[in-house]
């Protein structure tokens, strides 16, 4: 059998040559989970999920919206703004001192914020007895109420409205004539008014309602300002309780609320009376 045999150099070599490939192969394992979270370039500068996601944390509700809804129209507002901030970094150094006080101020609360509600909030236990306790003592506020789901058709005189109804007996599509035909906003929706607690309807509909099941269409027309008002019930949600489990979340995080607030009180009396605070009220009249 041929035996092999390397001599100190080569062996020296080969070790280097196997580290940089397992180097290489190290570093090309570190790109591409870095760049499997990047969604746009910019100039080179990388737009990455987080940074997405943050921009939706600090920004309107429509904007985390819009996120769901087309996230490309929300990544090319994003690079966007990139553009424009590379363009304004070439006048950075004349906009710093205007810059510096805005930063200061941001800093100052975005970072009480970070403490008030990572480190004050850790320190709260919420105990299940506690949740309990509250649950018993408020159950009105876990009654959820009766609702029902509505549809309507609006027309503009009596003569329409009973033209409807006599089409919607011989089985014409409710929806469809509500979307071509009706005079109301709900048009848009093909009529559909959403989930309605019962307890804000008009006592008599609310009574007319009651004896409906779902899929029925209300035998009166209901005449308003808008219109003649035809009206589906689509459907009903009984009234009930939340149960404790159902309920538990909601009631920690309230307790969870007021418990920061009272720490948030506690810890300033504690750096109010330790702290060296003047205010030199001979001033204050420039603030005007």
């Amino acid at each position: 059998m041929l035996k092999i045999t390397l001599s100190k150099k080569n062996k020296r070599i080969l070790f280097i040559s196997a580290l940089v490939v397992i180097l290489a192969g190290f570093l090309y394992f570190l790109l591409f989970f870095k760049n499997r979270n990047v969604v746009a370039v910019v100039n080179g500068y990388p737009i990455t999920i987080k940074d997405i996601h943050i921009e939706a944390d600090v920004s309107p509700s429509v904007y985390k919206e819009m996120l769901e809804i087309n996230p490309k129209s929300v990544v090319e507002e994003y690079t966007n703004q990139i553009l424009l901030f590379q363009e304004a970094k070439r006048y950075e150094r004349e906009l710093k001192k205007d810059i510096e006080p805005l930063m200061k101020n941001y800093y100052i609360k975005t970072l009480t914020k970070m403490y008030v509600d990572k480190v004050l909030t850790e320190r709260i236990k919420i105990t299940d007895e506690e949740i309990a306790e509250y649950y018993n003592a408020h159950l009105e506020e876990f009654l959820i109420p009766e609702k029902v789901r509505l549809f309507e058709i609006v027309v503009p005189t009596q003569e329409k409205a009973e033209d409807v109804r006599r089409r919607l007996s011989l089985g014409e599509s409710f929806e469809l004539i509500a979307a071509n035909e009706s005079i109301s906003a709900s048009r848009e929706r093909a009529g559909d008014l959403g989930w309605i607690d019962v307890r804000k309807l008009e006592p008599e509909l609310a009574a007319l309602i009651s004896k409906m099941t779902p899929g029925d269409i209300l035998a009166n027309i209901i005449r308003t300002e808008t219109g003649y008002h035809i009206i589906k019930l689509a459907g009903k949600m009984e009234s009930r309780m939340l149960t404790l489990q159902e309920a538990s979340p909601g009631i920690k995080e309230m307790l969870v609320s007021f418990k920061k607030k009272g720490e948030v009180e506690k810890i300033m009396a504690e750096l109010k009376e330790k702290g060296r605070v003047k205010i030199y009220t001979e001033r204050l009249e420039k603030l005007k």
